[in-house]
């Protein structure tokens, strides 16, 4: 992953207190779904491979702080 391993992670998340990470879960589950809005318009043609980066990341955030 992108922080080198579960145990930093864990650390990582550890820093956070529960309210904290409640409000990034709320605030990435947002982002998901504003991005697949985007990719998901049919008018939206710019920049997609850089929306769908972002998805995936957002994503990926969304997995590490379930």
């Amino acid at each position: 992953g992108y922080l080198e391993g579960d145990s930093v992670m864990a650390d990582t998340l550890d820093y956070y207190t529960d309210l904290e990470k409640n409000v990034l879960q709320v605030a990435i589950d947002h982002m998901v779904e504003h991005l697949e809005d985007l990719l998901s318009d049919s008018d939206f043609e710019s920049s997609a491979w850089l929306t769908q980066e972002r998805l995936e990341a957002a994503k990926r955030l969304k997995e590490r702080f379930a």
